[in-house]
Formats: structure tokens, sequence, C-alpha cells
């Protein structure tokens, strides 16, 4: 199996609209285009379960293959655009999702093909012989990660600005191969929706994985970093990044 990241950039996108900033002309001069976060788990038969739906071409990309389930960190743009076409598929889809009464749009009024199924914290989902469990996670909506144990274990965290205790200590006590963490912003920008690369960093460092990464940047966060030459103890992953699990 492998778990890979159709997008690991922030909302707007790397290279973001109009911005002539170094990292974006980069990316223009290179051919890359980095969307919003989003990422799949590809099982043994060719089908997938997905994690989040921001990236806006999920249609096409999985147009002809089964989708055993989604599981949706939370309802903010960036992460669930992509089920506005994929609720037309002519597939049932289960859609994992916390409780948010708000969701996004017209979702929870015409849900048509997508059947929205909400978790408790910590609840254990096994599909294809994969166990996904939801931990919550602190964010300006109700936001889980995803931890998926398959041959090894892979945490699935994006959005938050901190991690609740009990999930801090859940991601403790098990034995992490690959931990994916949101690194929205540098460290001089104030937030209180998202984690900075020396904040995030230090959290990686207490839960202590065999491989830990950054996701969810922008090029505001990018071209600091460039600038400085500033070598991180944990690295931004790009668009199209893989794990075998």
């Amino acid at each position: 199996m492998k778990f890979e990241f159709l997008g690991t950039s922030d909302t707007g996108g790397i290279p973001l609209h109009n911005c002539h900033c170094e990292i974006c002309e980069e990316a223009r001069e290179s051919g890359t285009n980095n969307r919003s976060t989003s990422a799949f788990l590809e099982l043994g038969d060719g089908s997938v379960i997905l994690f989040d739906a921001g990236y806006d071409l999920l249609s096409e990309k999985f147009n002809t293959t089964k989708i055993r389930a989604i599981f949706l960190t939370h309802f903010h743009a960036d992460h669930c655009l992509g089920l506005i076409r994929l609720r037309k598929s002519t597939d049932k889809i289960r859609c994992y999702i916390p409780h948010d009464s708000n969701g996004f749009g017209d979702l929870f009024t015409h849900k048509d093909s997508i059947e929205y199924v909400v978790l408790e914290p910590f609840v254990e989902v096994v599909l294809e012989g994969v166990k996904i469990v939801s931990i919550p996670l602190i964010h300006s909506k109700p936001t889980y990660g995803y931890m998926l144990t398959c041959k090894g274990v892979v945490a699935y965290l994006t959005d938050c600005a901190s991690i609740p205790k009990t999930s801090f200590s859940f991601l403790q006590a098990h034995k992490i191969s690959h931990l994916f963490l949101d690194a929205c912003y540098e460290p001089s920008y104030a937030s209180t929706k998202h984690l900075n690369w020396e904040s995030a960093s230090e959290v990686i460092d207490a839960i202590n994985p065999k491989n830990g990464y950054l996701i969810h940047a922008s090029c505001k966060t990018l071209l600091p970093l460039k600038k400085s030459g500033k070598s991180l103890k944990y690295p931004y992953i790009p668009s199209g990044f893989r794990v075998e699990v």
C-alpha cells in the first residue's frame, strides 16, 4: 500500500494567484502546482481511501477508481471542495466526519451520493484491513486528525493550533512510522488556528515518530526559509510525496 499526497499547501496553493515571489515563480517555471492539503491511501486492489477532499480535481483523478471511503478532517473549503462534484458519483461514498452541524455550503442539503457518518473521538474504523482512528485536534472548526495502521502507522494531522492532552497521549502511546503535521506559518506570525515550523517541530519531537514531516505551507512560509538558508529538522514535503505503508 502507499500513502500519497495530492496537495500539501494551504488554501491559496503554490503558485499563489498573481504572486510573483521567488517561490511562486519557481513553481511556474518548473510546471509544478501544489494544491490544498489532501491525501489518499492506495489499497492492494487499486481502490483508495481519501483523507480530505480539498483537491478540486478528485472526480478526474479517481474517475474510474473505487473510493472505499473519505475521512474528512473538517469542513473548511480547502478540505472539502472536491466533494462538490464527487457527490454526483454513481457510487455511494461514505464520508466520515467530526460533528459539525454547519458543514460547508450545501453539502448537507444536497448529499446526493455522499453518506456522511459522524465519528466520535478515538473511534476505530476498519476498512480492507486498515485501521483508522479519529484524533481530536484544536482548530477554528471541529477537526480530526487520523491515525492509520497498515504494516506501519501513519498519523495525518493537518490544521491545528495545538493537540489536546488526550490526543497527545494517544499518539505518544503508538509507534508511529510517519507523522505529517500542520506547520502553516513561520514563527514570527502569531496564530490561534495553525502551528508554525518551530511549534510543529516541538510537537513531533515529543511524539517521537520514526519519521516526521511538515505540511500546509504557503509561499509566505517557504520564502523566508529559502532566503535565510535555514535548515529545519523536519522537512516541508511537496505535492506527490508518498510513503510505502
